[in-house]
């Protein structure tokens, strides 16, 4: 386990490799960059995705983070979290929605670029200040340049979201304690942040949370602040909270567009048969079922929505004669 490792010998060990190959790593040379449209726009997002050798390296370490923040979750925090089978507190797009259930008022905010503003100051910091870590500083500075690329998280790479909810825990307490004190429910979906209550929410509540996220160096989206007062539809990451949680229609046309999406990436990959392209293929297909899964879960397996799309995806095949392994471990992840 990563909370185990203090010198650059446990970090080989634990990674599997030999010390001097991971010493003379250079991780910006590891990586394969390019861009998908986001959904339901023109604009395209930029990834950036490891390669052989950093894949596995960061996927090893991405496996011992995730479960290590489930171990050690905030209250607030809903995205990006694992849980047990038998867990009875289970953490996902659903639950988080429950929280404000009733509520009167609502308050969304979306933190700009998230995982670039979780840049090298922050990693180092957490690495150097949480009681979870106890990496010496040579194998602190080690795994740093190992998670980040320009500077900061890498959008494509598997550390980048437990990483980001580390880095968001301090966050995440303060506005948790803000929120007990003012009669608020907060929660956290990654970079979707909601307040309800049944309190008419003002402008000196928000001035007061932006407060705390200018205090931890995060920055809002002015485009993406959403007020609802207690006669609209109130929304919670996609999904409409009224007396019960319903899925929108724009999810559905999102969705439509995810699938197109999903076939021309399958046209690059043929121009472009990069088997690390093919791995992003998979990634996306893992988005997709998370989302045909959360379907399912809200409304069965028999309603004709979920079937539809069930069918259409299922209708969207890789070349039978290529070959490439799963690597997404973040099904249900919805903000490329």
């Amino acid at each position: 386990m990563i909370e185990k490792v203090k010198t650059i010998a446990d970090l080989a060990l634990f990674l599997s490799v030999n010390v001097q190959n991971l010493q003379t790593l250079k991780p910006e040379e590891h990586y394969l960059t390019f861009q998908i449209p986001k959904p339901g726009k023109v604009e395209k997002r930029t990834i950036e995705t490891p390669k052989d050798p950093l894949k596995p390296i960061l996927s090893r370490i991405s496996d011992s983070l995730q479960w290590l923040y489930s171990q050690n979750k905030t209250d607030a925090a809903y995205g990006f979290i694992r849980s047990g089978r038998n867990d009875a507190d289970k953490r996902n797009i659903f639950t988080n929605a429950q929280r404000h259930l009733g509520k009167k008022y609502l308050l969304n905010i979306d933190l700009d670029n998230f995982f670039y503003q979780v840049d090298l100051v922050k990693v180092t910091n957490l690495f150097n200040n949480c009681r979870m870590f106890s990496f010496d500083p040579d194998t602190e500075k080690m795994v740093t340049k190992l998670v980040t690329f320009h500077d900061r998280l890498p959008m494509g790479s598997p550390t980048s979201p437990p990483l980001s909810n580390f880095a968001t825990i301090d966050l995440d307490q303060d506005l948790l304690a803000w929120a007990h004190r003012s009669g608020f429910v907060y929660t956290r979906y990654v970079d979707d942040l909601s307040f309800s209550s049944n309190l008419a929410i003002s402008e000196t509540h928000f001035s007061q949370i932006t407060e705390i996220l200018h205090s931890h160096r995060f920055l809002a989206d002015p485009g993406k602040i959403k007020w609802f007062g207690k006669n609209d539809t109130k929304e919670v990451t996609g999904l409409i909270i009224g007396k019960k949680i319903t899925v929108p229609d724009d999810f559905i046309r999102d969705f439509d567009k995810d699938l197109d999406n999903y076939r021309k990436v399958f046209v690059y990959a043929h121009a472009y048969p990069d088997h690390h392209v093919l791995d992003w293929i998979e990634k996306l297909g893992q988005v997709i079922r998370g989302r045909l899964s959360f379907l399912q879960m809200v409304y069965g397996r028999e309603h004709p929505v979920y079937r539809k799309l069930k069918s259409a995806f299922e209708g969207i095949r890789p070349d039978q004669d290529t070959e490439y392994s799963v690597s997404w471990r973040y099904a249900g992840y919805d903000h490329f």
